[in-house]
């Protein structure tokens, strides 16, 4: 069985074909790992807004506890601030 030859231009064509291929591969792993960063991304935002809701709960607990030490009401706290 004789094989057959391929032209130049057929050769180069395969080349082409592989190398868009290989665009193509690599396209989709770049969107993938696009998709995981935004993902992640999104974990550290909301990371952040959980450590940030945090320390507001701590700030509070901290001035309910001055309050609470020095017997001061809400009222009087509102009043305080107000007058300033």
């Amino acid at each position: 069985m004789a094989r057959e030859r391929r032209s130049k231009k057929e050769v180069i064509a395969a080349k082409m074909d592989l190398i868009d291929e290989k665009i193509n591969a690599y396209a989709t792993k770049i969107a993938d790992l696009q998709n995981q960063k935004e993902e992640l991304q999104n974990q550290l935002d909301e990371l952040a807004a959980a450590e940030k809701k945090a320390e507001e709960e701590a700030q509070l607990k901290e001035v309910l506890k001055l309050l609470k030490t020095k017997n001061i009401s809400v009222g009087e706290l509102k009043e305080m601030v107000e007058n300033k």
